[in-house]
């Protein structure tokens, strides 16, 4: 049994064919309750046929907010073994997914091989958001909602607004500051120092919206 601990080389998702891809995929929500992502006979362990499968059982057990989790992985996909898949897509979900990079601090795994049809995937994760921050996330289709729901948040006293959105492109950011400015103005007679806005993943098109109205 082996124990791995992120930060991960990005070079292993290289490794992984067509890494283009990997890097500069669409992530879609994923529903904790479909039945498919869960092993039938166990509903405490998920399961996975490839490395998009454990990406997807990642962000499952992120969104229900689990410290631990199980993924019975059947059978070596890409050509990597189970603890390069599992390496790989840790690194993945915490670094270019928008719930991983915004919520999740670390996450470790373990791997118990014993011969039979599966390997078992043990992942444990800490998180740098509390549940109610979590909870509190909005969801909207698009940039334009956000002045509404900052003006909403900014009038009820709120520390933070966090959003995330369905579509959203790299040269929208320049909106999302305007927007922010202009409510802040809207709300504070003295603007002294102005609310702070971070993207989730940074780099791309970040699909998590995180604005500071207070320290």
């Amino acid at each position: 049994m082996k124990r791995k601990l992120l930060p991960m080389l990005l070079a292993m998702v290289l490794l992984l064919s067509g890494c283009g891809s990997f890097l500069h995929r669409e992530y879609s929500v994923v529903e904790p309750h479909s039945s498919s992502y869960y092993e039938d006979t166990n509903r405490g362990v998920l399961r996975a046929e490839n490395y998009q499968d454990v990406i997807n059982d990642l962000l499952v057990l992120i969104g229900k907010q689990e410290k631990e989790g199980v993924i019975w992985l059947y059978g070596e996909a890409e050509g990597l073994n189970t603890d390069e898949i599992a390496e790989a897509a840790c690194h993945e979900v915490q670094s270019e997914t928008p719930l991983g990079s915004y919520a999740v601090e670390y996450l470790t795994y373990t791997i118990d091989a014993t011969p039979r049809h599966y390997d078992a995937i043990t992942v444990t994760i800490g998180y740098r958001r509390t549940p109610e921050q979590m909870n509190a996330m909005v969801h909207t289709t698009s940039v334009s909602a956000l002045y509404d729901l900052l003006s909403a948040a900014a009038g009820g006293n709120a520390a933070e607004l966090v959003v995330e959105l369905s579509y959203f492109e790299e040269n929208q950011k320049e909106e999302v500051y305007r927007i922010v400015s202009q409510v802040q103005h809207e709300k504070q007679m003295n603007v002294q120092q102005p609310w702070e806005v971070y993207f989730y993943p940074e780099g791309g098109n970040a699909e998590i919206v995180e604005i500071l109205l207070k320290k």
